[in-house]
């Protein structure tokens, strides 16, 4: 492997080195044809492989989030989890999956814990090192995250995380230690937020002098999403900018570093092979065209996820009410917001379009049957905006379940559409050049429809309401 990589790079210009530092777009690397390098393809995220989109194409299985899979203690059950993601990730034509998620419960209100295993470093790494080596035996690399400390979604784009030595090494630091040293994920990815005043993705300690030093790192260093702030990132331990096109590591700030002195070729050159590296240990350097993304919905994969949403369940304490009689039972009560609402996913990365999913109230309805009254109640409001249409309530114009999802490459939604698919839910985020992953349009110009039948479940007033913001931001929202 090492000598097929050494003989593309002693082919490759100072140009296509350049090129390749950067992104082609949302989820794919650059290709050098002329010396045989193809594109390699990634996808969120750390419980379900979401390929392009997650609300349009092809659906995914949904397996627990990194909190309950933490709460298993199950090393085998984690690997299994892993594994089963290889095989979708394949499904959805990608190389890398963008997890696992290894930041640290430092606050119970931090807005991704529920993507991380826990506030122990020890578990942590323990979990981490099972669910790499589930993906990592299949061919499929991992992207272990976010490097270093962004334990924070407040301000993460411009906080500082303030960290003596001793927690930095012993909590933040030991469970990306740990699987490194273990299993070796192929790719790792930088944080968003700085470390003691000095971005991640340009941060010389953590990047160069630790990972790439100390521990001898040999994967790639990937940028979170838009997580690059100055042209340091050139001269530092980042490999890859993510998403494309390049906005640091252009050929212009990479030539004027060169100039500067401040790195040399063989620098650049060293980013490039760690890419190589990773095409190579994932196959795509043997497997240049991109397979279609497509749905595997297996009885084995829905019964993994069965019984890894059932072992991460912790009764601290029974009292005897549990397991619910089969005798004598009459009458259950189901409280709450989400009792109603099948609350299986937290958002951004850990987003997918899922192959369906069943509420605790549907569930213990369809558990029960029509012997026992279930009673419903929707308790207090725990969403923080109001919650998205059901899917149950909503029918495309063909009949599917959902809405017809429709964009116009203008803005007054006229013409043929360029894009039909059907949406499975009422509200669709759109960020960078590409819209939902789907297709290239001008962010300035373009609209779009969504269309359907609303049936509620009872009689009452709904109001449903669709808003377009163009230039950077698409929001379509069905409120009740």
């Amino acid at each position: 492997m090492e000598q097929r990589i050494e003989e593309i790079l002693a082919q490759m210009t100072l140009d296509e080195k350049i090129s390749m530092l950067s992104g082609a777009d949302m989820w794919h690397t650059v290709p050098v044809p002329r010396v045989g390098i193809p594109q390699l393809k990634v996808t969120d995220g750390p419980n379900g492989a979401r390929g392009k989109n997650d609300n349009s194409g092809a659906t995914s299985a949904c397996f627990p989030v990194g909190t309950a899979l933490g709460a298993t203690w199950d090393l085998d059950l984690v690997e299994e989890v892993g594994a089963a993601l290889a095989d979708e990730v394949h499904a959805k034509g990608a190389h890398v999956l963008l997890a696992p998620t290894v930041n640290i419960h430092r606050s119970p209100i931090a807005g991704r814990n529920f993507e991380c295993y826990s506030e122990d470093p020890y578990l942590t790494g323990m979990m981490a090192t099972a669910y790499i080596r589930g993906l990592q035996k299949k061919g499929v690399g991992a992207c272990i995250k976010h490097f270093v400390c962004n334990d924070s979604e407040f301000e993460r784009n411009s906080m500082s995380s303030e960290v003596a030595e001793r927690p930095l090494r012993e909590i933040y630091l030991r469970p990306f230690e740990m699987a490194i040293k273990s299993v070796n994920p192929w790719s790792i990815m930088s944080a968003y937020n700085r470390i003691n005043g000095t971005w991640a993705s340009e941060n010389d300690y953590t990047l160069l002098d630790v990972l790439k030093g100390e521990w001898q790192y040999d994967g790639a260093v990937i940028s979170d999403w838009y997580g690059t702030y100055t042209p340091n990132v050139n001269r530092s331990g980042l490999d890859l900018e993510m998403p494309g096109t390049a906005r640091w590591p252009s050929a212009e700030h990479v030539k004027a570093g060169l100039e500067a002195g401040e790195f040399t070729e063989d620098h650049i050159t060293g980013k490039v092979r760690r890419l190589l590296r990773l095409m190579a240990r994932t196959g795509a350097l043997d497997s240049p065209e991109l397979a279609e993304e497509t749905t595997i919905n297996t009885p084995e994969i829905r019964q993994l996820a069965r019984r890894a949403a059932a072992e991460s369940m912790v009764l601290l304490k029974n009292n005897g009410a549990l397991p619910l009689a089969n005798d004598g039972l009459k009458r259950i009560a189901v409280i709450g917001e989400n009792g109603a609402r099948a609350q299986i996913m937290g958002g951004g990365s850990s987003a997918v379009k899922v192959h369906y999913a069943v509420s605790p109230l549907d569930g213990v309805k369809n558990h029960v049957g029509d012997d026992v009254q279930v009673d419903y109640a929707y308790g207090c409001r725990v969403s923080r905006t109001l919650p998205q249409l059901e899917l149950s309530w909503l029918t495309t114009p063909d009949g599917e379940r959902g809405l017809r999802l429709e964009y116009f490459a203008n803005q007054e939604l006229a013409g043929d559409p360029v894009y039909v698919g059907t949406a499975v839910g009422s509200k669709l985020g759109w960020f960078g050049e590409t819209v939902s992953g789907i297709l290239e349009l001008d962010p300035a110009d373009f609209s779009a429809r969504l269309s359907g039948t609303f049936t509620p479940p009872v009689s009452g007033l709904y109001t449903f309401d669709l808003s377009c913001v163009g230039k950077g931001k698409l929001s379509l929202d069905g409120t009740v």
